[in-house]
């Protein structure tokens, strides 16, 4: 059975790593003055800001990353194996296959 539907996964993902992100951006920018900001030795030419709003998004997108892993490694044995084929089309050898003896669809 699996263990939650797309949507509390999705859910499971997006809110922890947005507060996260929130308390990421806190502590960065406590510490860094978007102004003083270079990429690649060139200086940032930003307004504070747009580089708060892109750095809130870059930390968001990397607690997902690290929560969307989390999920994914968390399923059930019965959802990693499950077969995604129909009883008839599975191939030989396989235990639910439709015409093995005892085998359910």
């Amino acid at each position: 059975m699996p263990s939650g539907s797309l949507m509390q996964r999705i859910l499971w993902v997006l809110w922890p790593s947005f507060l996260v992100a929130a308390v990421a951006e806190l502590i960065v920018f406590a510490v860094i003055d978007p102004v003083d900001l270079h990429v690649f030795g060139a200086p940032v030419s930003a307004e504070r800001m747009p580089v708060y709003t892109i750095g809130f998004f870059f930390f968001w997108a990397l607690g997902a990353a690290a929560a969307a892993l989390a999920v994914f490694l968390q399923r059930s044995p019965v959802e990693v194996n499950r077969c995604p084929l129909a009883a008839e089309n599975r191939p030989a050898g396989c235990p639910k296959r439709a015409d093995e003896p005892g085998a359910a669809a």
